[in-house]
């Protein structure tokens, strides 16, 4: 039974640094639930063969007839195996892996263990622990104990620290699948997330995540709905990383990030809005954010507006979560350069005209906001300038843009007259015109 012992040890984060131990296993199933008081019976193990190399010696273990199987009992500090030939276990330590589960199924899966790997393959994997649901599907995964490969780091007998540094999600070579699949559902600052997605390969290194999806699709708290292409994105990792923290994975990655070419549906059930997004790259560096937009389209039940060759550079603060819109609405209105092809606004069941913005620039520094486009100016296609303040005002979620100075068409300067068209001819249900002010509301 040390074969269960050695087994178990991993999930609970701490390998003993004075044992050279080597494990190779086949498991039919393990199926462990944590009862609800945190005591009692939790679950079972079944497996095929064993085989285990302890300080030189060798145990050979085939489970023929059953007679290794073993029932899984719990403690709040231990955890323990009974079989026909006796009882075995561990003690859990506060803060690991095992102390927090509450629910794990593994099944037809191969394990190799030594000082130098993890490498966990098989038919399906699951994992239940506090906010956090993960299901893994025809995968193989390899954790490489970097600190015992390279002489000069630093030892540490914990693997599961040491797959922060070296890990790898793929699909299974004994299934014979190109991609694993994988389902996610937890929180982020009490938004629920889920995501449903076939993953080719994720690899983590000491200070680089490099992943690559074939198809993905995410939900946020029932309301937004996001489907996607093939996804492969490349972004920083902190070295010092050595939990569990999605935040801290997150803010890390999305400061020095590429976004390979992507295409991007999302809904909103709530708004009944739905964007297209058409997406050519996006970088993220030394804290600007670099976008290029072949085209995005957003609908909604009245309007229909598309944008086409989308370039962005805007500022992007360390603490900026890309996530949060607002968040990123702040940094762009203090710094931000912008530049659009065309824009083409189409008003459903209405008598207003649909109308067209050509060759946009936008420039916005601390407020200060600059504006030129091509536009339909009576009767003529002209260029105009407009001049003025841009702010972002987050608790009514609106972008006030007040407009001081114009340079229209035949010398013309009147903000009062380009106002009056922009009012005539602006279609978007979230677009105010007021005097001088425009009022976008999000």
């Amino acid at each position: 039974m040390r074969l269960i012992l050695l087994f178990f040890l991993f999930f609970a984060g701490r390998l003993f640094a004075e044992s050279k131990i080597s494990m190779d296993l086949n498991v039919d199933r393990l199926s462990f639930v944590k009862p609800i008081r945190g005591v009692g019976k939790a679950g079972s193990m079944v497996f095929k063969y064993a085989n285990i190399i302890n300080n030189g010696i060798v145990l050979n273990v085939n489970n023929v007839n059953d007679l290794f199987d073993s029932q899984i009992f719990i403690r709040p500090t231990f955890m323990g195996f009974t079989t026909q030939f006796g009882s075995y276990g561990f003690n859990i330590e506060e803060g690991s892996v095992l102390s927090n589960l509450q629910q794990s199924d593994l099944q037809n899966a191969k394990i190799v263990l030594d000082d130098l790997q993890l490498n966990l393959a098989g038919q399906s994997f699951s994992f239940l622990i506090p906010g956090i649901s993960v299901k893994v599907a025809n995968f193989r995964l390899y954790c490489q104990n970097v600190n015992q490969v390279n002489a000069l780091a630093e030892p540490t007998s914990d693997l599961f620290k040491n797959c922060f540094n070296f890990l790898t999600l793929n699909g299974s070579y004994l299934l014979n699948k190109d991609s694993a699949s994988l389902i996610f559902e937890g929180e982020d600052h009490g938004d629920k997330i889920f995501i449903d997605t076939k993953v080719r390969s994720f690899d983590l290194r000491k200070n680089q995540i490099n992943v690559s999806l074939l198809e993905t699709k995410t939900a946020s708290n029932d309301n937004y709905f996001m489907s996607s292409s093939e996804v492969n994105f490349l972004c920083a990792k902190d070295e010092d990383l050595k939990e569990v923290d999605f935040g801290k994975m997150k803010k890390t990655c999305l400061n020095q990030f590429k976004l390979s070419p992507i295409k991007v549906n999302i809904s909103d059930k709530e708004q009944k809005t739905k964007f297209n997004i058409d997406i050519k790259d996006i970088t993220i560096k030394d804290k600007i954010l670099y976008a290029t937009l072949n085209n995005v389209v957003l609908s909604d039940p009245e309007t229909t507006t598309a944008i086409n060759s989308l370039l962005l550079n805007c500022k992007k603060d360390f603490d900026t979560d890309l996530f949060d819109i607002n968040q990123v609405l702040r940094d762009c209105v203090s710094y931000s350069r912008l530049s659009i092809g065309e824009i083409n606004n189409n008003l459903r069941n209405a008598d207003k005209k649909n109308s067209a913005i050509h060759n946009i620039v936008v420039s916005s520094d601390n407020g200060t906001l600059v504006t030129r486009a091509q536009v339909r100016f009576l009767g003529l296609n002209a260029k105009i300038s407009i001049f003025g303040h841009v702010a972002f005002d987050e608790v009514k979620n609106k972008i006030i843009i007040t407009v001081t100075d114009t340079q229209l068409p035949l010398g013309i300067t009147s903000v009062k007259l380009l106002m009056y068209f922009l009012k005539k001819d602006l279609v978007s249900k979230d677009v105010t015109v007021e005097n001088n002010v425009i009022t976008i509301t999000l």
